[in-house]
């Protein structure tokens, strides 16, 4: 019996293609490497005799709707003669997007239209669907997801570096981690992380950041985290300071050269301040259980493992898992072992409570409109001189 025979009571077997995957995100260059990933799939399935059509699914004007929905059917009704399959991605699809266009009246019925043609299409026929941007809201693709071989959706990026479950930002470092290796350059500990959570929201722009680090080294040459701070911007949401760093890894020279930029472009230090507060109470908490014996903190941070077995044992005494500062617990994991917990190794107790009372008073400077002066002025107090416990 054939997909659309009746069974039954009379109820109707919807035809689908031999081969159906929808992929869909914000991230274009994910999305469209999921899409092709599946396209290559579906050809050497499909065999040598078949034929391949990339269709552009985007539109610029509502318009253009129409022209797609035209095209894609005539595309998928158009069997061969000879009864060799057929394989047809469309790529690039933005009529299930956030625009004025996607929400146009003519555009949802081109939509609906194209999407009715894909659940009766032939068995013969296998198409990809990669839609990018992608809203979340709308259930068009979703309503698909049974009658589909393959169906990725990508979260959307999230808007803080190193959220816990960040699905995306983890596989953002391994990219990032294989890019350097296959350009011939070495990489300083936590450098592919230090780049995701500047421009995580996009991974094409955490590649190409990758290239222009690795042209910086030179062939056989180390990035270091330096400079990442120095040559990559941040993007999106990135909220990562240079001065920070810089302050975290206890430099005079770089902390001061970090200030020069920033103030170059910011007449206000409270971001800057707001960003330090947080990382300090961090910091503290660190400290705090590295002096109580409960953490080995080193220059390279904590061991691994290190940071979940105290999680264990202190997680319920710090409170709500919500995400925040002043709890040291609802941090990823990698985030407060290799990223923050280094700096508590390089200043006491006393010296990050001190820095963290300096912060109040830059932020009262600010209102006095001595913002550059007073930061600079705790910098060098704090990198200058070390101070004993």
């Amino acid at each position: 019996m054939t997909k659309d025979c009746h069974e039954g009571a009379g109820r109707k077997i919807r035809r689908v293609p031999g081969y159906l995957a929808i992929i869909a995100g914000k991230d274009e260059y994910l999305v469209d490497q999921d899409g092709r990933a599946c396209f290559e799939k579906a050809k050497q399935a499909a065999g040598a005799d078949a034929e391949a059509e990339v269709i552009s699914g985007q539109i610029i004007k509502v318009e253009d709707a129409l022209t797609l929905e035209v095209q894609f059917t005539e595309s998928v009704k158009t069997l061969s003669m000879f009864g060799s399959k057929r394989v047809i991605w469309l790529r690039n699809f933005n009529l299930v997007s956030d625009s004025t266009q996607a929400k146009s009246e003519k555009t949802k019925e081109s939509l609906a239209a194209i999407l009715k043609v894909v659940v009766e299409s032939d068995p013969a026929v296998s198409i990809i669907i990669s839609a990018n941007p992608y809203d979340g809201r709308s259930k068009a693709l979703v309503n698909l997801k049974a009658d589909a071989t393959d169906f990725i959706l990508h979260a959307a990026p999230s808007k803080s570096p190193f959220d816990k479950g960040d699905a995306q930002a983890d596989g953002q470092v391994a990219l990032a981690a294989e890019r350097f290796k296959a350009l011939g350059v070495k990489v300083e500990r936590g450098v592919p992380e230090v780049i995701v959570g500047r421009v995580g929201q996009s991974t094409r722009l955490v590649l190409g950041e990758c290239e222009k680090l690795a042209t910086y080294a030179g062939p056989g040459g180390t990035v270091k985290e330096a400079d990442v701070h120095l040559l990559v911007p941040t993007f999106g949401e990135g909220d990562f300071f240079e001065p920070i760093e810089a302050l975290a890894a206890r430099d005079l020279k770089w902390g001061m050269e970090s200030l020069d930029r920033y103030f170059f472009n910011e007449d206000s230090s409270r971001p800057l301040l707001s960003a330090l507060q947080n990382r300090l109470r961090l910091l503290i908490q660190i400290r705090c259980l590295a002096d109580s014996g409960d953490f080995r903190v080193s220059d390279a941070g904590l061991p691994k493992g290190q940071f979940e077995a105290a999680s264990g044992r202190h997680g319920p005494t710090f409170g709500s898992a919500a995400k925040s500062s002043a709890n040291l617990f609802s941090q990823h994991p990698w985030y407060v072992s290799n990223k923050v917990a280094p700096a508590a190794a390089r200043y006491t107790l006393a010296e990050l409570v001190d820095l963290q009372l300096a912060c109040a008073d830059c932020f009262d400077a600010s209102n006095r409109g001595e913002d550059e002066s007073s930061v600079r002025g705790m910098f060098l107090r704090a990198l200058a001189v070390k101070r004993s416990a």
